[in-house]
């Protein structure tokens, strides 16, 4: 008796799932994105976010004629959140990529010590109580992405201030707001001819300026 030989298997001629494909792409092209705008360069993530979003519904439909596309429609409904929580925040993240991670602490003396204070992730306190403010305008911004920032103001210089949180809570003088795009202007006197302009701004967390 004769034992005739198992044919082998035939070989897989599937390509590779198209999700698998888009989330690729996606997670490339997010990933060239970030790394211009740490390196300087403007991103114009406004036509980044809704072009791929419409990437991803197009692929959606084309695979629902052959199969369900749970991954897809996965990855479809987390840029829809993000996109809705960025039109109603107005687009006015500015998330800081290069700021780093931590928590950090400024105390700038002098006008020399200023500059442009930024934070990826963590807490920032900004302590101005010390700044020698000279008459005229100074002007001080500082930028956390995700998490929070605190502003203590000096006494005896007018403010004024402009705070903004992409999500979370923002509170300026005793004022406060919170949710999607939360934003304060405040102004406070009592400097003469000295004044203070403050722009503070959190992607997602809080923004508290004291005095």
């Amino acid at each position: 008796m004769t034992t005739e030989p198992v044919p082998p298997a035939p070989a897989d001629r599937h390509g590779p799932a198209t999700a698998t494909v888009l989330v690729g792409a996606l997670l490339v092209l997010v990933g060239i994105g970030w790394l211009l705008d740490a390196a300087g360069v403007g991103v114009p993530w406004r036509a980044v976010l809704p072009a791929a979003l419409i990437a991803v519904g197009l692929a959606c439909v084309a695979g629902a004629f052959r199969a369900r596309q749970q991954a897809l429609m996965v990855v479809g409904v987390a840029l829809t959140v993000v996109l809705s929580v960025a039109v109603a925040a107005d687009w006015d993240f500015d998330v800081p990529l290069a700021g780093g991670v931590g928590d950090r602490t400024e105390r700038p003396t002098t006008p020399a010590d200023l500059t442009g204070y930024e934070l990826g992730v963590g807490n920032l306190l900004l302590d101005l109580r010390q700044l020698q403010v000279p008459p005229g305008t100074t002007t001080v911004e500082a930028r956390v992405g995700v998490g929070e920032l605190v502003v203590e103001l000096p006494d005896g210089v007018s403010v004024e201030v402009m705070a903004s949180a992409g999500l979370g809570e923002v509170q300026v003088l005793g004022q406060q707001e919170g949710g999607f795009g939360s934003r304060i202007d405040a102004v406070g006197l009592g400097g003469g001819d000295r004044r203070l302009q403050l722009d503070a701004r959190v992607g997602l967390g809080q923004v508290r300026v004291e005095r």
